[in-house]
């Protein structure tokens, strides 16, 4: 069973050493049902097992604080409860296993098309042998201005919404170390480099007139199989009773939220829940729906190379990942039928974080087959993710008990934050082949082209938690894509021009949901003798189907994605 947990339990450690004027101010922040006072009083957050060894610990307490800090947990603890909660779904596998241009400026110019060449911290992350190309140990920093703007088309009406981001989207170095001695083993090189692989600084906003289905229709669909066993006269208080129907399963919160604000009933006859709004199938629901995300993907590369002969490079790479995405989710239903309608309005809010850390393993290799010649080979094992996702949920309804009746409004917030997992994420493995015509020192024409198999990522956790479901429709519902990558680079003298073009196919098998990603890219770069600055200009399109939600309302606007990023990179030698 996967665990559901709220933020409470997190600061439980934290709070029992307390002195005790603050521990009395816990008691009271817990007394009033305000989780977020709680966290302000605790400071921090740290992740906490609720396990019979943590229970014994408070147990285990001086004698003067046992019954003060027995009084906290039993308080904490009566309100956390487990439950099973499926939070994850297809397209979070695909968005951390998608991985944007990012990189040095003189990267993203070229298209990172890079596995033959070399000679670039960002190109050490395309393929490992690439550190040996150095000439002189260097260091680089590249600062990222980023701007997505999403027209969406909901039910024929166009809404347009942008969102700009400002990033250190790279920093490392690499030592490079020539053997003086008669080895064969003529140069070795230690790199170590970060970067942005994902910027998750976006805003998608869309609003019609929907004439199938509504707010209603998510709630419903969530009570389909849930027992009516709901204490809606708050003898628990709304907190309490929304961790309790935790236990059940994410459905039954989601019903009991749909009850206690009256935008679903449950008819003790008939053992049938009900909707007490009239949808107008000609006038509709005025839907309004905002997805706003914050938060970003960094990779972090350890990289070992050596080159052999002056001619054969390979190198590994120890690939560490960080996510931290944060999702705001809104939903307003205007029922325009206002006249017959028991419902008037409701607005569903969500906030989802999802964080935790990834580990690949990557090797490659570089021959130099002529003066001019070079051919690149690249594997990146899967990425393997453990990942915790935090969620809260609230509920704002009008409405009114019957037509000539007053209009009364029930805001359900239960405050509570949902903490599930850890879970195992893993992503596809990549090989990639590569080849560059490098003309001396007055530039290069180069390209990679490379395979991800998306059917083989997989969700699991150590909790035998059963997600069939979701792996099943990873294998039925994604496919192999195939990526390219074209650059070049011309030198005049010590200013230097770079264009580039990149392609991914989309990972879906019905490509309407996702379609292919495609981008292009402008550079210049100006050296000072040991140092050097490099500028990018990129601009990629994509165009997807965004859904609402994954059960009941699960209608979608049409995603016109465009993104545009100028980079800047300052490097030198040392």
């Amino acid at each position: 069973m996967q665990r559901q947990l709220t933020v409470a339990v997190e600061v439980i450690i934290p709070i029992i050493n307390l002195p005790t004027t603050v521990l009395e101010a816990v008691i009271v922040a817990i007394a009033e049902q305000d989780l977020r006072q709680m966290l302000t009083l605790a400071g921090h957050q740290q992740e906490v097992e609720i396990r019979a060894a943590v229970r014994q610990e408070v147990v285990h307490q001086q004698e003067g604080n046992m019954k003060k800090n027995s009084l906290i947990f039993t308080m904490l603890y009566a309100f956390l409860s487990g439950s099973i909660i499926y939070a994850q779904n297809l397209n979070e596998v695909v968005r951390y296993s998608t991985e944007t241009l990012n990189g040095t400026a003189r990267y993203q110019a070229s298209g990172g098309a890079f596995g033959a060449l070399g000679g670039d911290l960002s190109a050490i992350s395309n393929n490992p042998a690439g550190s040996t190309v150095f000439a002189f140990s260097e260091a680089s920093v590249t600062a990222d201005f980023q701007s997505f703007e999403n027209d969406a088309t909901f039910y024929g009406n166009q809404e347009s919404d942008q969102k700009n981001s400002f990033n250190i989207g790279q920093g490392g170095f690499v030592l490079v170390l020539k053997n003086a001695s008669a080895s064969k083993w003529d140069k070795l090189a230690f790199g170590f480099n970060t970067q942005l692989v994902n910027n998750f600084n976006k805003q998608v906003y869309f609003e019609g007139t929907n004439t199938n289905s509504g707010l209603q229709t998510y709630f419903l669909a969530h009570a389909t199989g849930v027992s009516y066993d709901f204490d809606l006269r708050d003898t628990r208080n709304i907190s309490n009773e929304y961790l309790f129907q935790g236990n059940r399963g994410y459905s039954a919160q989601q019903t009991y939220l749909a009850l206690r604000s009256y935008l679903m009933n449950y008819d003790e006859n008939t053992n049938e829940y009900f909707v007490p709004g009239v949808f107008n199938s000609v006038m509709g629901i005025n839907q309004t729906h905002l997805n706003y995300s914050t938060g970003g993907q960094r990779l972090y590369t350890l990289n070992f190379a050596g080159r052999f002969n002056n001619k054969f490079s390979i190198g590994a790479n120890i690939n560490f990942y960080s996510i931290d995405y944060s999702e705001t989710k809104e939903t307003f239903d205007y029922y325009t039928d206002q006249s017959n309608s028991f419902i008037k309005e409701a607005l569903f809010q969500e906030e989802l974080r999802t964080f935790g850390t990834g580990v690949s393993l990557q090797v490659g290799a570089i021959f130099q087959a002529s003066k001019t010649l070079r051919l690149g080979l690249s594997y990146t094992s899967p990425t393997f993710y453990a990942l915790e996702d935090e969620q809260m949920q609230a509920l704002s309804v009008k409405s009114q008990e019957d037509l000539e009746g007053d209009v009364y409004t029930e805001v359900i917030e239960p405050n509570v934050v949902n903490v599930i997992g850890p879970y195992n994420v893993q992503t596809p493995s990549k090989t990639q082949a590569s080849a560059a015509l490098v003309v001396g020192t007055s530039g290069f024409v180069s390209a990679d082209f490379g395979v991800k198999n998306y059917a083989n990522s997989n969700i699991s956790d150590n909790n035998g938690t059963d997600y069939g479901y979701l792996n099943d429709s990873i294998e039925n519902d994604l496919n192999s894509s195939t990526f390219m990558r074209i650059g070049g680079e011309k030198r005049f003298g010590d200013f230097t021009l770079r264009a580039g073009y990149w392609m991914e196919e989309s990972p879906y098998k019905n490509n309407i949901i996702n379609e292919d990603f495609t981008g292009f890219s402008l550079g210049l770069g100006i050296r000072f003798g040991g140092s050097a600055l490099d500028f990018a200009f990129g601009a990629s399109d994509q165009k997807y189907r965004q859904q609402m939600y994954s059960l009941g309302l699960t209608d979608y606007a049409d995603i016109n994605q465009r993104s545009k990023q100028i980079a800047l990179t300052y490097s030198f030698v040392f």
